[in-house]
C-alpha cells in the first residue's frame, strides 16, 4: 500500500506476462491432441486408404516368387527341372550324332567334343524349354525357344577366315561378309543345332503327354 500507482504497474507487469504466457502454454496444451486427431482423420481419407491398400496389395505381389503363391512346391518342381533336363541332353545329343560325325569326319576328337558341349546345352534347353512353354498350347513359342538356342549355338561356332579384312568385316564370295568357308560352318551349324533342340523339345513333350514329366503350371 506504501507503493505508489506508477510503482504498482512496474511490480504487475512481470507478473500479468508470466500468466498470460502460462494460459497460452495450457491453451496450446489442450488443442494438440485435437490438433492431431484431426490430421489423423485427414489422412485417413477414403483415397489414402485406397493408395495404402493398393500399396500393400503390390507389396505382397513382389514378394510372393511365383504368380500362383502357395500352390507351387518348389522341390518337386526342381525335380522335374532335372528329369526334363536329363531328356533334353540325351535327345539332343544323339539327334545332332549323324550330322556331326558327317562334318567332323576326319577329326572324330572335334565331334566328340562337340557332342559333349551339346548335350550339356540340351539339357539347359530342356530346364529353359520347361518354364518358358509351361502349359501354354502356343506353336510359335515352341519354335521360338528352338530357333533361338539353335542359331545362338550356330553363330558362335563360325570361325572368321584368315583372309578376311577388318573394319568393315569383308571376307569375299559369296556374301562379302561371310565367304563360302563361313558359310558351310553357318549352314551346318544351323542344321545340327535345329536337329538337335527340336528333337529335345519332341522328347520333352512325348514324356509329357505319358506322365513321365509334368510342364511348370501356367
Amino acid at each position: 500500500d506504501d507503493l505508489g500507482p506508477r510503482k504498482k504497474l512496474v511490480v504487475m507487469r512481470p507478473l500479468a506476462a508470466t500468466v498470460l504466457a502460462a494460459c497460452v502454454g495450457e491453451a496450446f496444451r489442450l488443442d494438440a491432441p485435437a490438433s492431431r486427431g484431426v490430421a489423423a482423420a485427414r489422412h485417413k481419407t477414403p483415397g489414402r486408404l485406397a493408395r495404402r491398400a493398393a500399396g500393400e496389395k503390390n507389396n505382397n505381389q513382389s514378394n510372393n516368387k511365383w504368380a500362383l503363391g502357395e500352390t507351387i512346391n518348389e522341390f518337386s518342381e526342381r525335380i522335374e527341372s532335372v528329369k526334363t533336363a536329363v531328356v533334353g541332353g540325351l535327345a539332343a545329343s544323339v539327334a545332332a550324332t549323324p550330322v556331326d560325325l558327317v562334318v567332323h569326319a576326319g577329326n572324330l576328337p572335334q565331334a566328340e567334343f562337340d557332342l559333349d558341349q551339346l548335350s550339356l546345352m540340351g539339357a539347359l534347353f530342356g530346364v529353359v524349354f520347361r518354364y518358358a512353354v509351361r502349359e501354354d498350347a502356343n506353336p510359335q513359342l515352341r519354335q521360338g525357344v528352338v530357333g533361338a538356342f539353335a542359331l545362338t549355338r550356330a553363330l558362335a561356332a563360325v570361325r572368321v577366315s584368315p583372309t578376311c579384312t577388318f573394319a568393315p568385316l569383308t571376307c569375299g564370295a559369296p556374301l562379302s561378309y561371310l565367304d563360302w568357308a563361313m558359310c558351310w560352318q553357318l549352314g551346318t551349324g544351323v542344321l545340327e543345332s535345329g536337329l538337335a533342340f527340336y528333337a529335345a523339345s519332341v522328347a520333352i513333350d512325348y514324356c509329357v503327354d505319358r506322365s513321365w514329366l509334368k510342364r511348370f503350371p501356367s
